[in-house]
């Protein structure tokens, strides 16, 4: 079975998890599906829409996803905790796949893995999104 692993910390976008966990999440299918966050299994991450996620597990779930898919973040999101960005690094050197969701693009960019590539975001973002981090080629 395919391990497909939400990376959440500090706010998420509701409807950028929801969306994976959509694809994801419902069975029968081929996929393990799950959501992970500093602090996980029973943290809480909050939402931009007002409500919190309270997570199954930790970091820890992305020593053996196959996937790794960052949902959009919220205004409120920074710093990004190093914890999640080394994970995230440690997924991607082991091999994993690594994806994000419109401003989890921002997650992606400064963990490293989006210098020298082109990547997008939310149109309202592309602009602080090309400011933050030069390395990356951003298409508004």
């Amino acid at each position: 079975m395919h391990s497909v692993v939400g990376l959440i910390a500090k706010q998420v976008v509701a409807i950028d998890l929801a969306i994976p966990a959509q694809v994801f999440g419902r069975g029968p299918a081929p996929y393990a599906w799950t959501v992970c966050a500093p602090g996980g299994p029973g943290a809480t991450v909050g939402t931009e829409n007002g409500f919190d996620v309270v997570v199954p597990r930790g970091l820890d779930a992305l020593e053996d996803a196959d996937t790794v898919i960052v949902p959009g973040i919220g205004d409120d999101a920074w710093p990004m905790p190093d914890a999640v960005l080394d994970a995230l690094v440690a997924a991607h050197e082991r091999g994993a796949r690594v994806a994000s969701i419109c401003t989890g693009a921002f997650v992606l960019a400064a963990a490293g893995l989006l210098d020298g590539r082109r990547a997008t975001t939310h149109w309202r973002y592309a602009g602080l999104l090309a400011r933050s981090f030069p390395n990356v080629t951003v298409e508004p």
